[in-house]
């Protein structure tokens, strides 16, 4: 078995320096210069697949023009809800002053019961009194 050799022609330092210090040439492409590494990945748009088909299709303008609309709606509905609300108020507040109004009619009617039974009370001791002093 014969072993051939062979010995690959050295490169002297002047001619190392020479092509080292040359600016090597960067591909271009149409995004711009690219970075010479084979593993990686050239750079693509974002795919925005996660958005709604709606989203995507639809422009700035459209998309403004629709949120102007449904804020207009919530102020609309909250405006709706305020006023049922007040309304629900307003009836429970007028059935509270009209129970106040019958507990104090019934107090007053109870003092005035009392009141009463005391003055007739009163009466009859004078009558008493009396009926004792002349008789």
């Amino acid at each position: 078995m014969s072993q051939s050799t062979t010995v690959a022609p050295q490169a002297t330092i002047s001619e190392i320096s020479a092509t080292s210090s040359a600016p090597r040439e960067l591909a271009q492409t149409s995004q711009g210069r690219t970075s010479g590494k084979p593993w990686k990945l050239a750079k693509t748009a974002t795919k925005r697949s996660h958005l709604m088909p709606g989203v995507k299709a639809a422009s700035w303008d459209q998309r403004q023009a629709r949120r102007a609309a449904r804020e207009n709606m919530k102020k609309l509905e909250n405006q709706l809800k305020e006023d049922k609300k007040a309304e629900e108020d307003a009836k429970v507040q007028s059935i509270k002053e009209r129970r106040l109004r019958k507990e104090e009619n019934v107090r007053l009617e109870e003092m005035k019961a009392k009141m009463s039974a005391k003055k007739l009370q009163r009466m009859k001791k004078r009558l008493g009194r009396a009926k004792n002093k002349t008789g």
